[in-house]
């Protein structure tokens, strides 16, 4: 069950009451998601913050500035991904690895509901405690691959997923460069790429704004995270991003605990089922498969016979005067 939890507005309130009902696909994916999330392992809440303190007091190496600049090298670092519906982006937290993560259960949950249609790219960086040059590459990578995707396949819609550091990852790729504390040489997200954003939905996120709309959970509205970014930087994305948080977590709540539980209480605390089960309302409609075509056609062919004149008299009379009318 999804924990109980405050909004930003203040007041305790369920999720399901800001949550639009998801039908039988969101109930079949987040059973799935129950059996899967103690599987992932934990990070280390101490070395994610030691971390993300020297983000602001050591900056940037020129190499890496000059290596993803997206002035200096402009070429695209990534290649186009095939032409799902959906495309299920990942970043993981430090030191979490590439499988087991936080974000498994959730991206896995998505790919259930809507089996066929998803293909999930976990973001290749490197997730370590050299955030300053990691992160660099990971907003590079990010914006490049949501670029390439918007030109390559302008059908498809993107879920972006991220946890911790994976948060700033994307929080900063979809900010405006002057918001940034990293990447701000590494481009921008183009305007088709940007309006493919599906839904966004991140966790213990370093940058978070008690103010912005954009919070979920716990947490005080009058509290920032370790590194906050400008209040509003998430304006075009406030109505298909969740930022959740609790009270508790020193990443996404600088002051009010020291207490190392907190960053990592989303893996058990029903946010993950939450954040699923937002993504998944915000997918289009099902398809109809070949078999529910199939039927449709049989019952138009029925409907359409009925006005032949082998139909009963008061039928064809029916038809008639509808056609008239």
């Amino acid at each position: 069950m999804p924990s109980e939890h405050t909004s930003p507005r203040g007041g305790v309130a369920r999720s399901q009451r800001r949550r639009v009902p998801a039908g039988v696909a969101v109930g079949a994916a987040l059973a799935a998601l129950s059996v899967l999330v103690g599987c992932a392992p934990e990070p280390d809440p101490a070395a994610t913050r030691n971390a993300l303190t020297e983000v602001t007091s050591e900056p940037v190496a020129p190499d890496v500035v000059d290596e993803y600049s997206a002035s200096e090298h402009p070429d695209p670092i990534v290649e186009p991904l095939d032409c799902t519906p959906y495309l299920i982006v990942t970043a993981r937290g430090t030191g979490e690895p590439s499988r087991k993560q936080l974000l498994g259960p959730v991206a896995r949950a998505i790919e259930e509901a809507r089996p066929d249609e998803t293909l999930r790219l976990d973001l290749d960086y490197p997730a370590d405690t050299e955030i300053n040059a990691g992160a660099t590459l990971g907003a590079r990578t990010l914006i490049d691959t949501l670029n390439v995707q918007a030109e390559a396949c302008p059908e498809q819609r993107t879920i972006l997923l991220g946890y911790s550091q994976g948060a700033l990852v994307i929080g900063d790729a979809l900010a405006a460069p002057d918001a940034r504390l990293v990447g701000a040489a590494v481009g921008e997200v183009t305007e088709a790429a940007a309006e493919r954003v599906l839904a966004v939905v991140l966790y213990g996120n370093p940058r978070f704004v008690g103010a912005d709309p954009t919070g979920y959970g716990s947490f005080s509205p009058d509290v920032n995270g370790l590194l906050p970014r400008p209040p509003g930087s998430f304006t075009p994305y406030e109505g298909r991003m969740r930022d959740y948080c609790v009270a508790d977590d020193f990443i996404c709540q600088s002051t009010l605990s020291v207490e190392e539980a907190g960053h990592v209480a989303y893996y058990d605390n029903g946010m993950q089922a939450d954040g699923a089960a937002y993504v998944i309302t915000r997918l289009g409609p099902i398809p109809k498969t070949d078999a529910a075509e199939k039927r449709g056609d049989a019952e138009r062919r029925a409907d359409e016979s009925e006005t032949r004149d082998d139909a009963p008299a008061d039928v064809r009379e029916r038809a008639a005067a509808e056609g008239e009318s």
